[in-house]
């Protein structure tokens, strides 16, 4: 995938236990980091959901690559208990290369937004998978001048700002996209604000039908699509993108049981992120 989505430009590439790395370059950021593809590697930041293989194994070309090329040293974002390891896992990358990477690594915990360029915060919230884990809002916050005082003369907003700056402002919250990583169904918290309102929702739909029982889909801490649509039909998103397809359909597939299934108040909103050719073993 290598489109605009609501106005955001998405960079993708994901299949189901082979390789998910989702990248929006203007806010150089990427979720996932499972292949280091170009479009992550010029992202600053790299926001881990977990630390499964198919989700962190392009974190070594990706550090490699950055330092030959110059680049400035990344940051990483991991779940709280993730961060000892995967600070351990970079030091062992060092070694491995001979010099040390410098890196920062840093813990995403509920209810802690973390700072991201400008005015951009990454809000973390809870999913349910059987290592550490966490779903992704890109927030952008803005100042916005309040009802009461628009329309006034400058100068008379530049001398009520001398005295009353913090009373003249709202704080406004716009959820860009959210990204729930590998997750159960019933274990991502749909119910968040701004989860549910985020102009580009990636979701997890992992299996699609029933050749996976409930049984099976569930012991990998993953979703099925009849589970995801009972979940996501009170969702305010303008675009939904379903993906993490597992590699047992084939890409013809997807498109046909999806089509199929989806309910018609959802069909003009949901895109699918298909895999690219060579991905699958």
């Amino acid at each position: 995938m290598d489109e605009r989505i609501e106005g955001i430009l998405v960079r993708a590439r994901s299949l189901g236990g082979i390789g998910t790395t989702l990248s929006f370059p203007e806010m150089d950021l990427s979720v996932d980091l499972g292949v280091c593809t170009p479009a992550a590697l010029r992202t600053g930041t790299v926001a881990l959901t977990h630390t499964h293989a198919d989700h962190l194994s392009g974190l070594p070309m990706y550090l490699g690559v950055r330092r030959l090329l110059g680049m400035n040293s990344p940051r990483l974002v991991a779940p709280d208990p993730m961060v000892g390891p995967l600070r351990e896992l970079v030091a062992t990358l060092g070694v491995l290369q001979g010099r040390p990477f410098d890196v920062r690594v840093d813990g995403a915990r509920l209810g802690e937004d973390l700072p991201l360029e400008g005015n951009l915060f990454l809000h973390p919230f809870a999913v349910g998978h059987p290592v550490p884990a966490l779903g992704y809002v890109v927030v952008r916050r803005v100042r916005k001048l309040r009802d009461e005082f628009v329309g006034l003369p400058s100068a008379d907003i530049v001398n009520l700002r001398r005295e009353r700056d913090q009373e003249m402002f709202r704080v406004v919250e716009e959820p860009l996209v959210a990204v729930t990583g590998d997750s159960l169904a019933g274990g991502m918290d749909l119910d968040d604000p701004l989860v549910r309102t985020a102009r580009v929702l990636f979701i997890e739909a992992t299996f699609l039908d029933e050749r996976r029982d409930l049984d099976h889909v569930h012991a990998g801490g993953h979703s099925r699509l009849d589970e995801v649509l009972a979940r996501i039909d009170g969702i305010e998103s303008p675009a939904i993108v379903l993906y993490h397809f597992s590699q047992i359909y084939r890409t013809d597939e997807v498109s046909t049981i999806v089509g199929e299934r989806l309910p018609a108040s959802l069909g003009g909103r949901v895109r699918l992120l298909f895999p690219e050719e060579g991905d699958r073993l």
